[in-house]
């Protein structure tokens, strides 16, 4: 079963067909403000526990 989902997927992918369709600039925005924010999270949640295990090294370096 999963073999034909996975085939059936590939098939559609590879079959190109024409979309008639008009991205505005709106659409692009979009996709800006999408990746920024995604950047802002990862940066968040990198930087949290980043700023923790900052202050656990200085309390054990001032002991």
């Amino acid at each position: 079963m999963k073999n034909r989902l996975l085939f059936l997927a590939v098939l559609v992918c590879c079959l190109p067909a024409t979309a008639y369709a008009y991205i505005d600039p709106g659409s692009g925005m979009l996709l800006w403000q999408g990746l920024i924010a995604a950047i802002g999270a990862v940066i968040v949640f990198v930087r949290s526990p980043w700023q923790a295990i900052k202050r656990l090294i200085e309390r054990l370096r001032h002991k």
